[in-house]
C-alpha cells in the first residue's frame, strides 16, 4: 500500500521546518498576513512576515526535499480581478509567486484556475476545500478548468462512496482535510469564508473589518449541543487505513494561526495514526482559544466571551471512538439527523462538558451576539437588546448606583457591552464568595478585571471618585 503523504499548514516558523522533516510531510503551506487575493483566515490572527522572509521560507522547505504551496484561496474578491489596473497588479504577484520557487498554489475562484492554467503553467493547481466539491461532477468540472489536486467539501468526508468514486473517477490527486470542525452542513459556511477572505486582502475598502458572528453562532451551537461536535466531518488518526483502502493517500491538517507545538503535535499523531488524548487538541473548530484568537481579535468584547471557553472543559475523549467510522462505511448519512440517534449515542461516550460553566459560556456569546444582531454594538443606541436573565442576586443600592455611573466612563459605542461584561464579572465575584448579594468589592474587581488596558487608568480615577479605591 502506498505510504500516506500529509499536506500541513505553516505558520512561518523556521524551526517549524526542520520538525516536520520528520514526518511524512509532502508539502506545506501557507500566505501572509493579507495579501491581493485574500484567504481563508483573517489578517489578524496570521503571523506578519516579509517578501524576503517567504522566499527564504521556500528555499529552506525545499532543502528538506518538501514542496510549497501557496494560498490564494478566497472565495470572492469584489470584482477587483476584472478592474484592469488591479488584475495587472493581481498578474505580477502570482508571477512572483512563481519566481521565488512556489510549487503549488491552492485556489478557489474558477477564473483564477484558468489564468493560473493559462499563463503560468509552471505552477500546480490545487482546489481548495472551500470550493465546496462535493461530488464527483463538479471534481471533474475543476479538472476540466485545469486543477491537479482537489481538497472535497469537508461534509463529504464520511461519505465513503462519493470519495472512492471521485478517486477512480478524476485524474486530480484527492487531498483529503483531516482537521476540520466546522458543524456538519453548517448555514454559516459559505458566509464565513466570504468574510475571511475580505477580512484578508490588500485592498480591501473597509480596512478588513471583521467581526466573526459565524464563530459566535458555531460556539453556541456546539456548547450546547455536544452532539453537533461528534456530527463535524473530522477524521481520527486512526481512521487514515479506510481511506487508504479506497485510493487516498494524501491528507491536509490544518492550523496556520496555531504554534508549532500544536502542529508537530497534530502531524505526529496523524504519521503514527494513533491519539490517546483529547482530540481538541489536534482538531480545529472547537477551542478558539488556541491559536490565541481570544488575544488576537481585535474586538474586545470577543476576547472577553472567549475566556469563558476554557472553563467548559470540553473533551472528545478519542480513547472512545474506536469503530465509530463503521456506521459511515456501511451506509451514507443522509443527514436526516432527526431520524438517527447515531451520533448522540456516540456523543454521550466520548464527549464531556462542564455543563454550568458551558452554559455561562453559552450566555456569554449569546449576549455579545445580540449585541451585534440588535445594532448596539455599533452605536445604534435606538436599537431594543434582549433583558438580561435574573440571576437570583440581590445588588447592594450604593453598589448598584454607583456600577450605574461607572459604566457611564465607557466611551458611548461601548457602554452596553461593557455593562453586560462586568456586570456577569461583579456577580461570579459574588457567587465566589458564596453570597447572595453583590457589594463594593465584587464590582471594584470587576470593573479593574474587565476593563481593556488603554482604559484603566481612567477607570481607576473613576473608582477613587466614587470611593471604591483608595489612593
Amino acid at each position: 500500500m502506498k505510504k500516506i503523504q500529509l499536506h500541513v499548514a505553516t505558520n512561518w516558523d523556521f524551526n517549524l521546518i526542520e520538525e516536520l522533516a520528520k514526518y511524512p510531510v509532502a508539502s506545506l503551506y501557507g500566505v501572509a498576513d493579507h495579501t491581493l487575493v485574500g484567504g481563508g483566515r483573517p489578517s489578524f490572527l496570521l503571523q506578519k512576515i516579509s517578501e524576503e522572509e517567504i522566499a527564504e521560507y521556500i528555499r529552506k522547505v525545499h532543502e528538506k526535499k518538501m514542496e510549497f504551496s501557496y494560498l490564494l484561496n478566497a472565495p470572492c474578491m469584489n470584482n477587483m480581478e476584472y478592474d484592469p489596473q488591479y488584475h495587472k497588479e493581481l498578474l505580477k504577484y502570482i508571477q512572483w509567486i512563481s519566481d521565488i520557487g512556489t510549487d503549488n498554489v491552492i485556489v478557489t475562484i474558477p477564473f483564477l484556475i484558468q489564468l493560473i492554467k493559462e499563463q503560468f503553467p509552471k505552477l500546480k493547481i490545487r482546489v481548495s476545500t472551500i470550493a465546496h466539491i462535493n461530488s464527483v461532477n463538479r471534481a471533474k468540472f475543476y479538472e476540466m478548468l485545469g486543477a491537479n489536486e482537489i481538497t472535497p467539501d469537508v461534509m463529504i468526508n464520511r461519505d465513503f462512496v462519493t470519495l472512492e468514486k471521485m478517486q477512480k473517477t478524476i485524474g486530480c490527486k484527492i487531498v483529503l482535510l483531516l482537521t476540520d470542525g466546522c458543524l456538519y452542513q453548517c448555514p454559516f459556511r459559505y458566509y464565513h469564508y466570504n468574510i475571511l477572505g475580505h477580512a484578508s486582502q490588500t485592498h480591501q475598502q473597509f480596512e478588513r473589518n471583521y467581526i466573526d458572528t459565524c464563530i459566535l453562532n458555531c460556539s453556541i451551537i456546539k456548547f450546547s449541543d455536544p452532539t453537533e461536535v461528534i456530527k463535524a466531518r473530522w477524521i481520527r488518526p486512526e481512521d487514515l487505513s479506510h481511506y487508504e483502502a479506497i485510493g487516498i493517500n494524501d491528507f491536509k491538517i490544518a492550523g496556520r494561526r496555531m504554534s508549532t507545538q500544536w502542529i508537530v503535535r497534530a502531524v505526529k499523531a496523524f504519521a503514527s495514526r494513533e491519539y490517546k488524548g483529547n482530540l481538541i487538541d489536534i482538531i480545529q473548530g472547537f477551542s478558539m482559544s488556541f491559536g490565541g484568537l481570544e488575544q488576537k481579535d481585535p474586538n474586545v468584547k470577543l476576547s472577553e466571551t472567549l475566556g469563558k471557553e476554557s472553563k467548559s472543559k470540553l473533551i472528545i475523549d478519542n480513547t472512545k471512538l474506536d469503530g465509530f467510522i463503521d456506521f459511515f462505511k456501511k451506509q451514507n448519512c443522509v443527514a436526516m439527523c432527526n431520524e438517527c440517534s447515531y451520533c448522540e449515542e456516540w456523543a454521550k461516550k466520548a464527549v464531556f462538558l462542564n455543563e454550568e460553566e458551558s452554559t455561562r459560556y453559552v450566555e456569554s456569546l449569546q449576549e455579545y451576539l445580540n449585541e451585534i444582531i440588535t445594532s448596539r454594538a455599533f452605536g445604534v443606541i435606538s436599537a431594543k437588546t434582549k433583558v438580561k436573565k435574573k440571576s437570583g442576586l440581590t445588588w447592594d443600592p450604593e453598589t448598584e448606583r454607583a456600577f450605574n455611573e461607572l459604566i457611564k466612563l465607557s466611551p458611548p459605542q461601548f457602554q452596553s457591552m461593557a455593562r453586560m461584561a462586568i456586570f456577569s464579572l461583579a456577580e461570579e465575584k459574588a457567587k465566589n464568595r458564596a453570597s447572595q448579594e453583590v457589594n463594593n468589592q465584587d464590582i471594584i474587581e470587576a470593573f479593574i478585571e474587565g476593563t481593556p488596558g488603554p482604559f484603566q487608568a481612567e477607570m481607576r480615577e473613576g473608582l477613587k471618585k466614587y470611593g471604591l479605591l483608595n489612593d
